[in-house]
């Protein structure tokens, strides 16, 4: 019996190492390729090649290559969604929370939204194509901004909504009683208690809008593309710009990673709100 015990959690470690090395090889690769010459990549001397600079002064000062403006439409989509979606699903996550549990409506509605949510982007890149181009929409900031609410809406509103299950009734009835309207109820009592599984929320449409490359290739151009598009862009006709590709994949990962870990309090409570009762 303690042998068969020791060899599961020798098995069980054994699987933790390999799930870490398999997640950080590829992104300390990236990391350590951006720092050097192209003729140090290729001939994989990643470790005692030359260290520089340079690919970063590349993707940032140079005239035709940098990548600060899609970055800075990176930003503006990413702001935009957030500033859209996060108010739009608390107010219908509430909604859909003081339906009956059972209510048919709810169970639709519900099931709806989470079948727009799982059809891949390739899906629907193409019919959305054809409507944009009909109404203007095609290459557009608003165009893009539109899509990627409509993509993040069903989720962000199936998550508050648990968020908000989870918020005893009795508060809200005690705050009525007290005289508090609805609105005030929401503002003062409601969003704070489930601001940890707002930003939960926050940090999943955050990642859908930075990571954006499907909507983006179809429905824009190069004056609406996103820093995804400038880093697919280093691969070149005829080779592949290796050493400013990593720094642009490390300098469009560094926001998320900030951000998270300038959340990452409120995302563990938000994470587990949902799975605990009472």
């Amino acid at each position: 019996m303690r042998i068969t015990r020791l060899f599961f959690k020798i098995l069980k470690n054994l699987f933790i190492v390999m799930a870490i090395v398999f997640v950080l090889v590829p992104i300390t690769w990236t990391f350590l390729n951006s720092f050097h010459y192209f003729k140090d990549i290729v001939s994989m001397n990643v470790l005692f090649g030359d260290w520089t600079l340079h690919n970063y002064e590349l993707i940032f000062f140079s005239r035709d290559e940098n990548v600060l403006h899609e970055t800075l439409n990176s930003i503006v989509y990413v702001a935009s969604t957030l500033g859209i979606v996060i108010p739009l699903s608390i107010f219908a996550g509430y909604g859909f929370s003081r339906l009956p549990h059972f209510s048919k409506f709810k169970w639709i509605m519900l099931n709806l939204f989470m079948f727009s949510r799982i059809l891949p982007g390739v899906a629907i890149a193409v019919p959305y194509f054809v409507i944009y181009q009909s109404y203007n929409l095609y290459n557009t900031y608003l165009g893009l901004i539109l899509i990627y609410v409509l993509r993040t809406l069903p989720l962000a509103v199936f998550m508050v909504m648990t968020f908000i299950e989870d918020v005893p009734r009795e508060i809200e009835e005690s705050a009525m009683i007290d005289g508090a309207s609805t609105a005030s109820f929401l503002r003062r009592i409601l969003i704070p208690l489930i601001s940890p599984g707002l930003v939960a929320t926050a940090i999943f449409v955050f990642i859908y809008a930075w990571d954006d490359y499907i909507f983006v290739i179809f429905l824009g151009g190069k004056e609406v593309a996103n820093l995804q598009i400038a880093v697919a862009g280093f691969n070149a006709e005829y080779f592949i710009r290796w050493g400013e590709m990593c720094a642009a994949t490390m300098f469009s990962v560094l926001p998320i990673i900030l951000f998270i870990l300038v959340v990452q309090k409120h995302l563990v409570r938000g994470l587990t709100l949902g799975a605990i009762k009472g």
